[in-house]
C-alpha cells in the first residue's frame, strides 16, 4: 500500500480547497483583490503583486520562501550525513 493513502489524502484535501476557495468566492463577489507571489527560477526570484494590499502579500511570500529553502538546505545537510 505505501504511500498511496498519503497521495489520496493530499489529493482530496486540495480538492476540497478548491472547492471551498471557488464557494466562498461565488458568494462574497464583491471587494478589492489583492495578490502577491514570488516565483523561482533557478536562483533568481521573480516578485509579482497587485492590489492594495500586495506588498504585505509580497513580504509573506518572500518569508515564506526563505524559510522554504532554509528547511530545504538543513534536510539535504542532514542527508549527506
Amino acid at each position: 500500500m505505501g504511500f498511496s493513502w498519503i497521495f489520496l489524502a493530499s489529493f482530496a484535501l486540495i480538492f476540497i480547497g478548491m472547492v471551498v476557495m471557488m464557494i466562498a468566492s461565488s458568494s462574497q463577489g464583491h471587494g478589492i483583490a489583492s495578490g502577491g507571489a514570488v516565483i523561482l527560477i533557478g536562483p533568481i526570484p521573480v516578485i509579482l503583486g497587485s492590489g492594495p494590499e500586495s506588498s504585505w502579500l509580497i513580504l509573506l511570500a518572500v518569508i515564506i520562501t526563505a524559510m522554504a529553502l532554509v528547511m530545504s538546505l538543513l534536510a539535504r545537510r542532514k542527508m549527506r550525513s
